[in-house]
């Protein structure tokens, strides 16, 4: 056998070698880079939740390295957004600059579903004083009815409307065995309602719309350049 053949044996086993070792240590720093990106937009936007998936539209090691991110898409199914959680958020984050003393992002747009069950707990956390007992969405009205006390003997029908930004109810109806209820206790009743849409909401983003649907609430949202800062 010729002495060159086992040489030429150990200069490919090196090769190869060295190109697992390249490819394992590229894969460690895309790794390493996905988890820098999703802690800062976790530390940005806390509310997004422990649920919170980011995508890049690239190499996530590639767009470290520049400081700069065309494009990250979002998705949690465990946020919450102003008062109402748990919520699915998909969001879209574009031109994300990270260098500089406060990472920044051009413009954010963002859909979020609402299910009954989180507006049922919204209203409970404004009103603790009554029990909730259901939540029925009217997408045709444009309405929800809340069921209040044992087996919803009171009902309260709100509207979502969008008040600066931010998603609001206004107070349609309120009935208890069919009657309407008077308006000293109505206001004691809707009173902690108005204070839920005090709560700004992350990235910078204001609601442009809100529907109804069968399920619940779709709220979108967008908006323009914010820092990320740590929350």
């Amino acid at each position: 056998m010729s002495a060159s053949r086992p040489r030429r044996r150990r200069i490919v086993a090196l090769a190869v070698v060295l190109a697992a070792t390249a490819v394992t240590a590229a894969g460690a720093g895309e790794y390493a880079a996905d988890r820098l990106i999703h802690d800062r937009i976790a530390s940005a936007a806390p509310g997004l939740g422990t649920d919170l998936a980011v995508a890049e539209s690239g190499s996530a090691l590639w767009d470290v390295a520049r400081q700069q991110i065309p494009r990250l898409d979002l998705t949690s199914d465990d946020a919450t957004v102003g008062r109402l959680g748990p919520v699915s958020v998909r969001a879209s984050l574009d031109d994300v600059r990270l260098g500089g003393t406060t990472p920044t992002v051009g413009g954010t747009t963002a859909e979020v579903s609402v299910p009954d069950q989180a507006v049922a707990d919204a209203v409970q956390a404004a009103a603790p004083s009554v029990t909730v007992d259901a939540v029925t969405a009217q997408p045709a009205a444009g309405t929800l009815v809340v069921a209040l006390g044992p087996g919803g003997v009171a009902q309260l029908t709100l509207r979502p409307t969008l008040t600066d930004g931010r998603v609001a109810v206004t107070t349609v109806s309120a009935t208890v065995l069919g009657r309407p209820l008077p308006a000293d206790r109505l206001a004691a009743l809707t009173s902690g309602l108005a204070r839920q849409t005090a709560h700004a909401y992350p990235l910078g983003l204001r609601a442009t719309s809100v529907t109804v649907t069968a399920d619940g609430l779709r709220v979108r949202l967008a908006g323009g350049p914010s820092p990320l800062r740590r929350q």
